[in-house]
């Protein structure tokens, strides 16, 4: 399937997520591009907070229902900012720039974008190569199950809306709102190629909207940062690349995308020198907006106090000594005081939560020491995996620390630079030994680098920005060639020094878990032909056939590919299921150092088993680890499956080193 195919789905779900939250923006009052970027922050919240209403009430979750539900927040909104008197307030002109950017200064940014944007999309879908291609990486099969999941049953809460991915055993909390979303979004067939597109959409739309609306508010006088975001955006493979490809974890890249865009929000609700109702106008729009970074992934709120901290002190303590300055002396004391309290009384609640305590406490290796994490972090090679060096970020990382010595110089958004040394330091924490007591504060993001260095991209960007403008200048003041010339100057120099824009690393990051074999941490589909067996099962197979398979050979791909029910459809065990647990050991287990052979045809029990479950078919794969497989563990019972012993029926099909058997050794 080619990406043609999909660009009508890809433009709808590109709109789906900016257009609603942008209509609630604009319908409170707030302007420009902080109502763009901050936008699918807001759709996102919308979502999560809709589906688990749906939910309770009983009604389906469908792109219609979704968009009714947000027309209807829309009509809230409005209503809002009608009684404020925010809609066209010319106050609201100035809060994001100090003046309105001239249209010639729109097409420079339109241009930048669509380089910036294009070259990132394009070296992202080199890499994916198929639209239809599925991710294979441990957290994707999840995700793409979810998906169906929420097609098929049209419940997309988080609070239980995945129950079936567990066998109905638990219906666990789990953050659905990139789920919800790209599960309903017309123009995909399937559920793969709409995954695979929001990739595409969470870089270059959501998280590259997000950056260039931070850019405008950080630096309100100056347009020429605004136009070099996006351009030193799609210089960076920590993300997306990195997210949505070797880590998989769509919703958690929803959060780091929405961050900055929430970010600009804040920032402009709590600008002075602007009327109380746009204060208040802005904030209804940031917490909607935040609401969409918490609910996209629980550890948003950590991102979110990590980037903001700095920030807020800066805003609340200029704005609480204005108004003490005006007399209001009691109300700042009391203000102050309720927000300490609160501050300390919601650190002490969510250490004491129990979903939090499982992420704080999750055991990860780290390096015996900081080198190699200082210099990836310098030049923006990924923390994860072992990839080669293709290209180097040196230059953008240089427009950072031109960008760090203006804001120092000049007293300006500071706050930045202390986000950016933060997230730089909790990055090595988590790459570094394990024995580091401080280690336990990247504990909020797993205690893995790769995840923290996200959020460093955003500050370095932004600071990158305003380090390219001075130089841009610069170079026209020097050569006497304009700023025009100056700022091409400098994005050409860009684009050679970054290898276009990382194209070699961004297609390498993105293929080594999609198209290049063998896949990066083993391969679970070995070859085109098992994936088009995968996809022809629905056809092949019966439709209440249910297939038993090791979950790292392939056979939990038959779920979201051809809806064919699985014994697993996730990686994980159902530890709350005895009959699969079960399963993972004996079904067919060789005699080892741990015990002799077992199996479906000595041990009754397994037999239980694979009636209860209703299995019907067995899914084999030869593929070893020497060959490039993937391996695990905990399921020595379906590692090497012999399907021809008695009771085996007829081969079903076959696909590269896979096939599908008919098993009636249980058959009553």
């Amino acid at each position: 399937m080619t990406w043609w195919v999909v660009l009508p789905g890809l433009v709808l779900m590109a709109a789906l997520w900016v257009l609603p939250g942008y209509a609630v923006l604009r319908a409170l009052g707030v302007r420009g591009l902080v109502a763009w970027g901050a936008g699918p922050a807001l759709t996102s919240g919308a979502a999560g907070i809709l589906a688990i209403g749906y939910d309770l009430i009983g009604l389906r979750w469908t792109v219609w229902t979704f968009l009714g539900g947000c027309l209807v927040l829309v009509g809230i909104a409005a209503l809002l900012g009608w009684r404020l008197g925010t809609w066209n307030d010319p106050a609201g002109e100035r809060i994001a720039g100090e003046h309105r950017m001239s249209m010639r200064e729109r097409r420079w940014l339109a241009l930048s974008s669509l380089v910036g944007g294009g070259i990132l999309a394009a070296a992202m879908m080199t890499g994916i190569g198929r639209a239809d291609m599925p991710l294979q990486a441990w957290d994707g099969v999840y995700h793409l199950n979810a998906l169906w999941v929420i097609r098929e049953f049209g419940n997309a809460s988080s609070l239980g809306g995945l129950a079936p991915l567990y066998a109905d055993t638990i219906a666990p909390y789990y953050p659905t709102v990139w789920h919800s979303i790209v599960a309903v979004v017309p123009g995909f067939e399937g559920v793969t190629e709409a995954a695979n597109a929001s990739s595409i959409v969470i870089g270059t739309v959501i998280w590259m909207g997000g950056l260039v609306a931070l850019s405008r508010v950080v630096w309100p006088g100056r347009p020429l940062p605004v136009i070099f975001t996006p351009l030193l955006a799609a210089t960076y493979v920590a993300f997306p690349a990195i997210a949505v490809s070797m880590l998989g974890v769509w919703p958690f890249a929803v959060s780091v995308a929405c961050l900055p865009g929430t970010l600009a929000l804040l920032i402009v609700a709590l600008r002075g020198d602007q009327p109380w109702r746009l204060h208040l106008a802005h904030g209804l729009g940031f917490l909607g907006a935040l609401s969409g970074v918490v609910l996209a992934h629980g550890s948003g709120l950590f991102s979110i106090a990590l980037l903001a901290a700095p920030l807020l002190t800066v805003l609340l303590a200029r704005q609480g000594r204005r108004f003490w300055r005006r007399g209001h002396k009691v109300p700042v004391a009391v203000a102050a005081v309720v927000i300490v309290t609160g501050v300390v009384g919601l650190t002490l609640f969510l250490l004491d939560f129990p979903p939090l305590q499982a992420i704080v406490g999750y055991q990860r290796g780290g390096s015996p020491n900081y080198w190699g994490a200082i210099g990836s972090t310098l030049i923006d090679h990924p923390l994860i995996y072992v990839y080669p060096f293709q290209s180097f970020n040196i230059v953008v990382t240089a427009l950072v620390f031109v960008g760090v010595w203006i804001t120092i110089r000049n007293t300006h958004a500071r706050w930045l630079v202390v986000a950016l040394v933060a997230t730089w330091l909790l990055t090595l924490l988590a790459a570094g030994p394990p024995e580091n007591p401080l280690r336990v504060l990247a504990g909020f993001w797993y205690t893995q680098a790769s995840r923290l260095n996200q959020l460093l991209v955003i500050p370095a960007v932004v600071l990158a920005a305003g380090g390219a403008s001075l130089v841009a200048r610069k170079v026209a003041d020097r050569f006497s060639v304009g700023i025009v010339r100056g700022g091409i100057a400098l994005a050409v120099v860009v684009v050679v020094a970054t290898f276009g824009l990382r194209w070699p690393s961004q297609t390498t990051v993105m293929s080594s878990v999609y198209s290049t074999w063998p896949i990066a941490w083993g391969t679970m589909i070995d070859s085109y032909d098992e994936l088009a067996m995968i996809d022809r099962a629905g056809e092949t197979l019966p439709e209440d056939a249910v297939v038993l398979g090791e979950p790292i050979n392939g056979s939990p791909y038959l779920l979201a590919r051809s809806g064919v029910d699985v014994v697993y459809p996730q990686l994980t065990g159902i530890a709350d299921s005895p009959e699969r647990v079960l399963l993972q050991t004996d079904f067919d287990r060789p005699a080892s150092a741990d015990g002799p052979a077992t199996g479906w045809w000595k041990d009754p029990a397994v037999c239980e088993a694979v009636n209860a479950l209703g299995v019907t078919h067995v899914y084999t794969d030869d593929l070893t680890f020497e060959e490039g497989g993937k391996w695990e563990e905990t399921t020595p019972g379906l590692r090497d499956v012999d399907p021809h012993r008695e009771g085996f029926g007829e081969l079903v099909d076959e696909g590269g080193q896979a096939q599908i058997w008919r098993f009636t050794g249980c058959d009553r």
